[in-house]
């Protein structure tokens, strides 16, 4: 076990909070008594990192060390990697600032205060992730998820566990739809993914380039793509980039969310009473939107 570095985010930051909530995200994220653990590739070789807070909330320090490595990694380009992931140059206190204007929307915000978006690791994780995601409940996608990085992705062995990282584009464009069926999603979905990876490894689309650049330009040109929308280029750029450019007015859970938040009923509200809602956050709906959903999540998933 090796001492890599320590990073100090942006404060306010709930370590402990953030890590076990980014089970919504991913199931690549491991979280166990307050310690995140995390395999990542790079450069052909799998490295498990993991992170302890020996901070506060207002006063954040994280440690960050390697576990154990497939190969020879750079401890800088990793540690830059983490904390990326991590969301530690993620500043909310603008948006803490115009939340605590709003009643409804304070009293969802102040339990998730300090809570950052544990990022994916490539905008290709974060697209192929929430295509798989579409119009499905989420412990069903996250069971199709678990089978395609076992199924795919390369892996780490460390005290009898195994920690995977995502599959490569090479793998998803050579597989065909009968190989992906145990995914459990329709089949249009399997061929999105599969005519987006291979794009990428004709060299037609660079994923990473796009990461490199600003969010919104990224949103633009994912929906570019065949089979790509605004809800699943929006969610993949929130998973990649930590950034909230979108309210999404059309996800059902969002709708459900506001009507019970806002309205106090049951059911669904319409995509323009959504889209009414969130106006009066201004630059702030994303982020808005972002906790409302965690609020529901937390209700219908519990935190453990």
């Amino acid at each position: 076990m090796t001492p890599i570095g320590t990073l100090k985010p942006i404060p306010p930051y709930n370590f402990d909070l953030s890590i076990h909530l980014s089970r919504y995200h991913s199931v690549l994220d491991h979280s166990r008594e307050g310690i995140y653990w995390r395999a990542l590739e790079l450069d052909g070789a799998v490295a498990l990192v993991r992170v302890i807070s020996q901070g506060t909330i207002e006063a954040p320090v994280l440690a960050v060390e390697r576990v154990a490595a497939t190969g020879p990694v750079d401890e800088v380009r990793l540690l830059r990697r983490v904390a990326y992931l991590l969301g530690t140059d993620a500043d909310m206190k603008p948006f803490y600032a115009h939340a605590r204007q709003d009643p409804i929307l304070w009293k969802l915000v102040e339990p998730l205060y300090g809570l950052k978006h544990v990022r994916a690791a490539s905008l290709f994780e974060a697209l192929m992730t929430t295509i798989i995601e579409q119009q499905i409940a989420l412990n069903m996608a996250q069971r199709g998820e678990r089978w395609l990085i076992q199924w795919a992705g390369k892996h780490i062995d460390y005290q009898d566990e195994i920690f995977y990282t995502f599959p490569l584009p090479e793998a998803i464009a050579a597989a065909s739809v009968e190989d992906l069926l145990p995914l459990k999603i329709t089949r249009i979905r399997m061929n999105v993914m599969r005519s987006v990876a291979s794009q990428i490894m004709d060299g037609a689309i660079d994923l990473d380039q796009l990461q490199a650049g600003p969010a919104d330009a990224a949103r633009r040109s994912l929906m570019q793509l065949k089979g790509v929308g605004l809800w699943t280029a929006a969610w993949a750029v929130i998973r990649a980039f930590g950034e909230y450019p979108y309210i999404g007015e059309n996800d059902v859970a969002l709708q459900a969310a506001i009507n019970e938040y806002y309205y106090g009923q049951t059911g669904r509200v319409s995509e323009k009473v959504v889209q009414s809602t969130l106006a009066r956050h201004g630059d702030f709906a994303g982020a808005a939107t972002f906790h409302i959903l965690m609020n529901w999540g937390i209700k219908r998933y519990g935190t453990t």
